[in-house]
């Protein structure tokens, strides 16, 4: 049996009564919300519930809402949001006041503590809609609202790429079965180099990312809207999937994305995307690191395929990107 004593402590009792008095401040200030998103996982799931705003607000235009989110910068300037809290807020994440508007989301939970995690039956994005109870005909992408300066800072050249190299555990969501080679990376930014020197090739990503042989390092360099920008001026985001492709997706940039086997595009992609796959047995797994088979989904894709798809990628560019549209029952 619980300590009573423990649950309602003094201490315990003003921490609650404080959090809720920052709680009804906001209130005050912004009154109730018709709806507060709260995932909470990695900067790409944050991005993801973007489309939740867009697909709530098409539905009730004069819709209040709130997001709580470790991407909070890159929400700024979104119309579909009244108010919109970064994970400092401690008051928004638990308040029990807020809990008649708040909706918390997922899509993939632990099975078992060996890495055995539950497979999405369809795309993700679609499985967060669900889950805020939306019915019809909806978008599958994210979305990030840029300035016209943010979007000429971003320029640094009259044709760029971004690249990424994921490091060795560099990332809060890192995962090794989504890392390709470094060293293949290196040669893929060389042969690229050779073969298109009018292209600017810029690094993005964590300062422990491995260093590529590129025009621009910028690795821990820019700011989430930073990162946007120059998304945004690129022709192409070339990496593994995560974050970045999310992003580049939002701000209308295609990607070439080195997927593998742990997870497919249907699944996590867009159709706008050049993705990279391959469709073993065990595939996909949604296993973060666990392998036993030598991540022979990576293995298999080689240098001379990604320049093929960055070649593709490039002469796709320019227009407007296609988006999947599905009708949720």
């Amino acid at each position: 049996m619980p300590n009573i004593r423990n649950i309602f402590s003094p201490k315990k009792i003003v921490a609650a009564a404080l959090l809720e008095s920052r709680t009804i401040g906001q209130l005050i200030k912004l009154h109730y919300p018709d709806a507060l998103l709260q995932f909470l996982g990695g900067l790409g799931d944050e991005l993801m519930l973007t489309c939740v705003a867009r697909e709530l607000k098409r539905r009730s235009p004069c819709l209040k809402i709130w997001q709580v989110s470790a991407a909070a910068p890159l929400l700024m300037g979104n119309p579909d949001y009244h108010a919109v809290f970064d994970r400092s807020h401690w008051e928004m994440r638990h308040s029990n006041l807020l809990n008649r508007a708040r909706i918390r989301f997922g899509y993939s939970y632990q099975l078992s503590g060996d890495d055995v995690w539950e497979i999405p039956s369809e795309h993700i994005i679609s499985l967060l809609l669900k889950q805020a109870k939306i019915l019809g005909e909806v978008e599958l992408r994210p979305y990030v609202y840029l300035s016209a300066e943010e979007r000429r800072t971003g320029s640094m050249a009259p044709v760029q790429i971004c690249v990424q190299s994921i490091g060795h555990r560099t990332h809060e969501t890192w995962m090794a079965n989504k890392l390709w080679f470094h060293e293949r990376w290196v040669e893929v930014v060389r042969k690229l180099k050779q073969k298109w020197p009018q292209v600017t090739v810029i690094q993005l990503g964590d300062s422990l990312d491995l260093p590529l042989p590129v025009d621009f390092d910028l690795r821990a360099k820019t700011s989430l809207r930073e990162t946007a920008g120059l998304l945004a001026a690129s022709r192409l985001f070339v990496g593994t999937q995560g974050f970045l492709p999310h992003l580049a997706r939002a701000v209308d940039t295609r990607s070439v994305v080195v997927m593998g086997g742990r997870e497919h595009a249907w699944q996590t992609g867009y159709i706008a995307n050049i993705h990279l796959e391959r469709y073993p047995p065990c595939a996909p797994c949604w296993a973060m690191s666990r392998c036993d088979h030598v991540r022979r989904c990576m293995q298999d894709i080689g240098v001379d395929e990604v320049l093929r798809a960055i070649e593709c990628g490039l002469d796709e560019w320019g227009g407007e990107l296609p988006v999947q549209t599905l009708v949720l029952p």
